[in-house]
This record gives structure tokens, C-alpha cells and sequence, in this order.
């Protein structure tokens, strides 16, 4: 085994072994997905909602857990899914490090950026991979946006422009979502941090400035809409906004580039513009597909190759949604003082 990556374990058997942690709608997805892959299987499931945990094993046909440390001893496992609570992120994975098992992330990857370089740290000691859950580049219609970007046929990406709506309220999430210690955020946290993958996914950049606001519903702790502008490295400048209030669902980015522009639509799919007539490249995004990026991410996460979502990519995006945090908070400070 290396001291990097671990590359060297995951190929004695002829089944990779996974335990989930957590048996949320994320977990599920990942079983979804594995059922489709020979050489991987999702062989323990934990979560300390009994109920839940026994439900999705069952699906998988695999043991259930309450004790995520116990699945550690005793499951016999190559590799464990995180889907955890975000705070709870560093410590799991530091004791799946310790149990020898190498560790594929959730998005976000940790709640500060200080935990994931902590993070980054225990698996390269213990010589365990580590993987973050940023899903963007498996997911075709992004896969395909980001391809032709890089073909040189539009020329040089200059404005990202970001649009998602979503429901975002106590009634449609589980209740950490509005815990600001357990989740590290809101809207933010959470989907925006989607939309920073997306854009440095289709830029090959990363963010390096932020001046943003945040927004907060009466009665919520954590922040529901957000807006603002990125700059990333080579000069490209993302707009993005981010609503949870009443608006229809929304998952739409515009690329606009030297020679022409791309538009990548949850509902309408993936759109050209160069010339007299947009062509379509790609229908809409249905749930096939993300079931598909989950399986592409699973593959790269159990290959040969180091995982083409590092911890050090997943700290990026951390530290964007974190500058947005910050921007937001000296913005309502001067505010504050001037009047």
C-alpha cells in the first residue's frame, strides 16, 4: 500500500466492500448505483436511526448498523461512504483512516477548511484514499459543457452566470440542515457549493476572490438565499444566485465564451450558442443520469488511478463557500457601522 493513495489494496478481491454511513437519499443513490457495478458492493450500512439503517441494508442486501465504529471493526470493509451529518465529516473520517479503510467524502467535504487539510492529513498518514463526493464532472451533460469548452470551439470561457432555486425549509430537509454547528451552513453550504464545482468543473479554475451576500428566513439559524460574484483564476467571473423562496425549481448555468455560449438546464438540457440557430447537445438531466455520475464517481473512486476529486479540490470548494461567509459577514458589518 502506498503512503499517498492506497491504490494497491482495493485490487486483492474480487469485491470491493463498502459500508455506508449515514441512509439518507444520498446513501440511497449510492446503492442505486453500485447494484450496477460487478466487482463492488455495498456489504454494511449505518446509520443511528435504526429504522433507516435496517431499510437501506436491506435494499442492498447487506448488515445494518447504529454504531459506525462497530461497522468499522467488525464489517469486514475495503472502503466506507461518508454521508454523515457535515460536522461529523473529520472525526469519521479520521476513524476510518485508523480501521485502515480507505474514505469517499460527501460533499461538502468538512465544515472549515482547517478540518479539511485535517482531513487530507490523517488519511495520507494512516496510507488510506481519500475522495470527495463533488460530483459535477461525472455528471454527462457537465462532462460534455466542460469538453467542449476545452475543445477551443467557443474560445476562452469569460462569464459564468448561475442560477438555482430550491426548496430549502425545515419541511423539506432533516432537521441538522438548520443546526449551523452540525451543517457548517445553509443554502450556501449546500447547494451552492454545487455551483462552485460546476464552474470550476467547465473552467479548469478555481475561485480566488468573493464579494457576496446572504440572507436568512425569520426563525432559521442558517442563511436560505444567496447571491453574489467569484473570480476565478484566468479571469473568468461567476454570477450566481441561489433561492429557496417560493420561485419554481431552477438549475440553470450560462457559459458565455470569446466565440459563442453554452446553457446547461436541469429541465432543457444542454444548449449551443454559435450562429443563427442554438443546437441541442443533450437533452434534459433526469435521474438516470445522476444514478450515472454516482456509478462514474464510484469507479474512479475504486480504480488505479489516484481519484480525480482530491481532498484538495474538495478543500477549494470549502473555501469558496467559506469566502462567501466571510464576504457576506464584513459587508453586514459595514453596513452596520455606517449607519
Amino acid at each position: 500500500m502506498t503512503a499517498k493513495n492506497g491504490l494497491n489494496s482495493f485490487r486483492k478481491r474480487n469485491d470491493i466492500r463498502i459500508g455506508l454511513v449515514g441512509a439518507g437519499s444520498v446513501a440511497a443513490v449510492y446503492v442505486e448505483a453500485a447494484a450496477s457495478l460487478p466487482g463492488i458492493a455495498i456489504r454494511a450500512v449505518c446509520d443511528v436511526r435504526t429504522d433507516a439503517a435496517e431499510a437501506l441494508a436491506q435494499q442492498a442486501n447487506a448488515q445494518s448498523y447504529n454504531d459506525y465504529q462497530t461497522m468499522f471493526a467488525v464489517g469486514e470493509l475495503d472502503a466506507v461512504v461518508i454521508t454523515s451529518p457535515h460536522a461529523l465529516h473529520l472525526p469519521m473520517a479520521a476513524d476510518a483512516a485508523a480501521a485502515g479503510l480507505h474514505v469517499l467524502m460527501e460533499k461538502p467535504m468538512a465544515t472549515t477548511v482547517a478540518d479539511c487539510r485535517k482531513m487530507i492529513q490523517v488519511c495520507e498518514d494512516a496510507g488510506v484514499r481519500l475522495a470527495i463526493g463533488n460530483l459535477q464532472r461525472f455528471v454527462p451533460t457537465v462532462a460534455e459543457a466542460a469538453a467542449t469548452i476545452r475543445s477551443g470551439r467557443l474560445g476562452r470561457p469569460l462569464l459564468i452566470t448561475e442560477r438555482r432555486a430550491v426548496r430549502y425549509d425545515p419541511e423539506s430537509r432533516p432537521a441538522w440542515f438548520f443546526d449551523p454547528e452540525l451543517a457548517g451552513g445553509g443554502i450556501m453550504m449546500n447547494i451552492g457549493g454545487h455551483s462552485v464545482d460546476k464552474a470550476q468543473v467547465l473552467t479548469g479554475q478555481q475561485v480566488v476572490a468573493v464579494n457576496a451576500r446572504t440572507w436568512q428566513r425569520p426563525g432559521l439559524a442558517v442563511e436560505t438565499e444567496a447571491s453574489g460574484v467569484m473570480e476565478l483564476s484566468g479571469g473568468v467571473q461567476l454570477t450566481f444566485s441561489i433561492t429557496s423562496t417560493g420561485l419554481p425549481p431552477q438549475d440553470e448555468t450560462e457559459v458565455i465564451c470569446e466565440r459563442g455560449a453554452l446553457r446547461l438546464s436541469h429541465t432543457d438540457g444542454l444548449w449551443l450558442f454559435q450562429g443563427d440557430e442554438p443546437i441541442l447537445l443533450r437533452g434534459r438531466t433526469g435521474h438516470d443520469e445522476i444514478v450515472t455520475a454516482f456509478r462514474d464517481q464510484l469507479l474512479d473512486f475504486t480504480g488505479s488511478a489516484p481519484p480525480r476529486v482530491s481532498g484538495d479540490y474538495g478543500l477549494s470548494v470549502v473555501a469558496a463557500v467559506q469566502a462567501t461567509y466571510h464576504s457576506a459577514a464584513e459587508l453586514t458589518l459595514q453596513r452596520t457601522e455606517y449607519r
